[in-house]
C-alpha cells in the first residue's frame, strides 16, 4: 500500500504489522516511511482501526503520523467479551444514526494520542471503573498540512463486526473522511 499512496484518496490502516511477528514482519523502508509522511502532510484523510495503531513499532513516527498509537508497557486491552459502548451526543457525522451498542470485543485503552492532535471522543466504554475512548476523530495536528483522521477502536475479530452499529460507524467514517 505504501507504494501507491500518491494515488490514494483515503488510507485505511487495518491489521497488525509489528516486530513481535518475528518471521512475517517486514519493517517499512525509508521510501515507504517518506511516502507515509507525505501522505499525512498532504491533507488527505486517514482511518485507523483497532490493532493497526500497534503496527511498525520499530518506527515510532508511524504512530505519531497515524495520530493514535499503542505504547508497549502502557497501552493494554480488556479480555474479549461482552462490552457496552456508549455513543456520546457530540453531533458529529461519524456517529450520526448510531445508538449506544453492545458487542463481543476487546477494549483498547491508554493509547497515545499524537502531540498536537486535538482528538474528540464520540463513543466510550467503561472498563475497570474508567471510561475508555472507542471512537475518536481529529483534524490537522501531527504535521503541517495534515487532514482528517478517525480511530475506530472496536473490531478485534468478526464477532465485533456482527454488531450493526459497528458497520454503520465504518460507513459514517468513510463518508466523513472522504467529504
Amino acid at each position: 500500500a505504501f507504494e501507491r499512496l500518491d494515488g490514494c484518496d483515503l488510507l485505511v490502516l487495518m491489521g497488525l504489522h509489528w516486530t513481535g511477528q518475528k518471521h512475517a514482519y517486514r519493517p517499512l523502508d525509508a521510501r515507504h516511511q517518506d511516502a507515509f509522511e507525505r501522505y499525512v502532510a498532504s491533507g488527505r484523510p486517514l482511518l485507523a482501526h483497532h490493532g493497526a495503531i500497534a503496527s511498525y513499532d520499530d518506527w515510532p513516527r508511524f504512530g505519531e503520523l497515524a495520530g493514535f498509537a499503542w505504547v508497549w508497557g502502557t497501552t493494554s486491552h480488556s479480555p474479549v467479551g461482552a462490552h457496552r459502548v456508549q455513543v456520546l451526543p457530540t453531533g458529529h457525522p461519524l456517529v450520526a444514526g448510531v445508538d449506544s451498542y453492545a458487542l463481543c470485543d476487546e477494549l483498547y485503552y491508554d493509547i497515545r494520542i499524537a502531540t498536537g492532535l486535538d482528538a474528540r471522543v464520540h463513543a466510550e466504554a467503561e472498563w475497570q471503573g474508567r471510561k475508555r475512548p472507542m471512537v475518536m476523530t481529529a483534524e490537522g495536528g501531527r504535521v503541517p498540512g495534515a487532514g482528517r483522521t478517525a480511530y475506530l477502536a472496536n473490531g478485534h475479530d468478526m464477532r465485533a463486526f456482527e454488531c450493526p452499529a459497528l458497520k454503520q460507524l465504518w460507513i459514517n467514517a468513510v463518508k466523513w473522511l472522504a467529504a
